[in-house]
């Protein structure tokens, strides 16, 4: 997760330490339901033994009340 320090898309840029996503998760995209919940869609494959490690999707439930994202459960 990447923030502009500046407010604007040139930047600069502070990177977190931590993703903000699952770990083997990528391209999120945040949308509002249709009750106002922030959620987060995005696709992992998953690592268990037995599987067939194709993609498959996921919805997290993100806090945007402070001054960064924050996950706070699975939907």
């Amino acid at each position: 997760m990447a923030y502009s320090a500046s407010g604007k898309l040139a930047g600069p840029w502070i990177q977190e330490q931590q993703p903000l996503n699952p770990e083997n998760a990528g391209h999120g995209m945040l949308f509002r339901t249709l009750e106002g919940k922030l959620l987060m869609a995005l696709h992992y494959a998953s690592l268990e033994p037995g599987t067939s490690g194709g993609r498959k999707p996921m919805l997290l439930e993100v806090d945007d009340s402070g001054d960064k994202l924050r996950i706070i459960g699975r939907f």
